[in-house]
């Protein structure tokens, strides 16, 4: 146990690691091991613009007579990360479906959102029926991939419940067993008043269950939110989670800046250490992507001299 905050997750987009082979996802899952990552969240397996299956990371029957012209599957993609996990011993979240136009649609969209979650709980039953029994122990939950955020106006927070609900529904008849982590981003457009009403609204119409997991972005590094104001909107998510008994409250860090390059570890860690005051864990978007010891070995020595011994040279 550190005295210090480290983050144990990454998120993965699967799109920058179509190819590796069984052999390199292992060596990537040892280096994340090297710094305390023992956890990948897929951010999403496929996308369904409008319902439609546009691009897939695993072989699936889905996509007959439902996909786009421009359909793509990268069929191996998923099994051979699970075949990594279990020699590693690396646990996976598995991400859902997403769409772009969930920007303009919503969850206010009903006929949109019922679509949408068809279709993810669809996929949920696949993913789980081809990877669960031979993965029980990397197989360590689901992510859902629509971006909510705490300036929803209106009666969008309670019809963004009634979305997710949609999901939940569903993963509850697949494996109620399984948690379903989200993580939403939050601006400085509002207050952190209307921040904590806004997640009230939505956390008490969501049916979550025991375990579920709220993970929210810390937006500093997209520029939603400056650093010198993460604490007091922090503390306000804090005050609204804690009244669901049944949530754990993550954070979801940073370590990219807005021009999308990697963040300097000074300011990641300082992230993480106004955090880790309102949280029980930590996870970042995305270390795999920003700190990834394929790519920038230089970061992420500089990250593991941090984690083994606190202090950011």
């Amino acid at each position: 146990m550190k005295d210090y905050p480290i983050v144990t997750g990454t998120f993965v987009q699967l799109w920058a690691f179509k190819y590796y082979s069984v052999s390199k996802w292992e060596n990537h899952f040892n280096k994340l091991l090297e710094v305390g990552i023992d956890t990948v969240i897929l951010q999403w397996t496929a996308t369904t613009p409008f319902g439609k299956l546009g691009e897939c990371f695993y072989s699936t029957a889905l996509a007959e007579g439902n996909s786009t012209s421009d359909y793509v599957c990268y069929s191996s993609c998923l099994s051979q990360m699970f075949e990594a996990a279990k020699i590693t011993g690396t646990k996976i979240y598995l991400g859902l479906n997403i769409s772009d136009e969930w920007w303009n649609y919503s969850a206010l969209t009903t006929w949109w959102s019922a679509s949408q979650a068809d279709m993810g709980v669809r996929i949920a039953k696949e993913l789980y029926e081809k990877y669960y029994a031979d993965y029980t122990e990397n197989f360590a939950g689901w992510y859902w991939a629509w971006e909510l955020y705490n300036h929803m106006s209106g009666s969008l927070a309670a019809d963004a419940a009634q979305f997710i609900n949609l999901y939940i529904d569903g993963l509850n008849a697949i494996d109620p067993s399984l948690p379903l982590m989200l993580s939403p981003f939050i601006s400085d457009n509002v207050s952190e008043t209307v921040t904590e009403s806004v997640w009230d609204t939505f956390l008490a119409a969501a049916n979550f269950r025991k375990g579920d997991i709220f993970c929210c972005q810390d937006s500093v590094g997209a520029g939603h939110l400056p650093l010198e104001k993460l604490d007091s909107y922090c503390e306000a998510i804090y005050k609204s989670v804690s009244k669901q008994e049944r949530l754990v409250f993550w954070a979801n860090n940073e370590n990219f800046n807005k021009n999308f390059t990697s963040a300097d570890l000074a300011r990641f860690v300082e992230q993480m250490k106004i955090t880790d005051k309102y949280v029980t864990g930590h996870v970042t978007f995305a270390y795999s992507h920003y700190y990834n010891p394929d790519k920038h070995p230089d970061l992420h020595q500089k990250y593991k001299n941090y984690y083994e011994t606190g202090k950011v040279s």
